[in-house]
């Protein structure tokens, strides 16, 4: 089976990670995957190319505008894709890929699949060109269950159509801890540096932490938009000289540096960062956002709090920092939870038997 998957961009993100994951655990025997990115490759698609799957850019530009203007061209070279490529099931990811693959897959007889990946309610254009084609696919993924819900009632795609299959993530070795001195703990928080990741949240409970905790330290790993402003805040704070920013950097590498990890999203789908840190054996506090309730119970797997509220952070942390053998209750119901439920082969598996029944069921119909 040739399945065509068309995403926005194939740089670093939780939604290329999962498409590649994806690419690579399909029975090689059973499917041939081929990628289209609409806007930009990067190291997503150089990690596709090194497992032999063909990727194809077609450079449309980034913004709202920008790519709007470009619509009738994207539209003719996506379409010009189908004809070459001859997929049997096209597989949309994210609102510009779902939005134009529909389209495109107008009239073709290829059946398309797509595949929401965060509650994006800040952007009702994107709710509103979501209602206005989903009839287009045949079903629509989602990867956690309040993203279901919101798919249903936000953007009214039909409950019967929205397919839920969780994020799946390779599981090692459980890992040992760290024996750091508890006066002395290192905190981190990974992602784009971008709003919705809540870095400023971060810094702000630092500030509280360090004023009772003063040799803790502070890991901030990733890159985006965001990261000079959130430099200039660590120093307007006062805690420039505790806060280290490690720029893009292997989660492997993040998680041995660091005694507990934070999330504090303002908004997410399933942040695979959650799993990486679940799969590390990490104590977690999170906030109560998105498919964070998928992964982590409050008082179970970790910790979690409101959202935008960085004195609850910054307790939630202090919490954790005050017991080892709370810390060790939770990593360890967070390593048995993700091992159990959100492996990569599971995750894999489910895709493969949704694009045999779609297949199935289009050459029945």
């Amino acid at each position: 089976m040739k399945v065509l998957h068309v995403i926005p961009s194939l740089g670093v993100g939780g939604t290329e990670k999962m498409l590649r994951e994806l690419c690579r655990g399909l029975d090689r025997a059973r499917f041939e995957n081929t990628v289209v990115a609409l806007k930009s490759g990067g190291k997503t698609a150089d990690d596709l190319e090194a497992s032999g799957v063909s990727v194809t850019t077609l450079n449309s530009p980034d913004g709202f505008l920008p790519g709007f203007v470009d619509q009738v061209r994207l539209y003719a070279r996506l379409r010009a894709c189908f004809e070459k490529e001859r997929p049997q099931i096209v597989h949309t990811w994210l609102t510009r890929a779902n939005v134009i693959g529909r389209l495109a897959g107008r009239g073709t007889g290829i059946p398309v699949v797509s595949s929401l990946r965060v509650m994006e309610a800040e952007k009702p254009y994107h709710l509103w060109a979501e209602r206005l084609t989903q009839s287009a696919c045949r079903c629509v993924t989602v990867n956690c269950s309040p993203l279901r819900e919101f798919a249903v009632r936000k953007i009214g795609i039909p409950e019967s159509k929205v397919v839920l299959i969780f994020n799946g993530i390779r599981i090692g070795p459980k890992p040992a801890g760290r024996a750091t001195p508890e006066d002395s703990l290192t905190i981190g928080v990974m992602g784009r540096l971008h709003a919705q990741k809540g870095i400023d949240v971060f810094l702000a409970a630092a500030k509280t932490i360090l004023d009772r905790r003063p040799k803790f330290q502070f890991l901030v790993g990733g890159d985006g938009p965001e990261k000079a402003a959130l430099v200039r805040l660590a120093g307007t704070l006062g805690i420039g000289d505790r806060v280290q920013f490690l720029g893009t950097v292997p989660s492997e590498v993040f998680f041995s540096r660091i005694d507990v990890f934070a999330l504090p999203s303002r908004w997410e789908g399933m942040p695979n960062v959650v799993l990486e840190a679940m799969a590390a054996a990490m104590p977690i506090a999170a906030s109560r956002v998105g498919g964070v309730t998928d992964l982590i119970s409050h008082d179970s797997e970790g910790l979690l709090f409101p959202p935008e509220t960085p004195e609850a952070l910054a307790e939630a942390v202090l919490k954790l920092a005050r017991s080892r053998d709370l810390r060790q209750t939770y990593s360890e119901a967070a390593f048995q939870k993700v091992s159990q439920h959100f492996s990569l082969e599971s995750m894999v598996r489910a895709h493969a038997d949704l694009y045999e029944s779609v297949l199935s069921s289009n050459r029945t119909s």
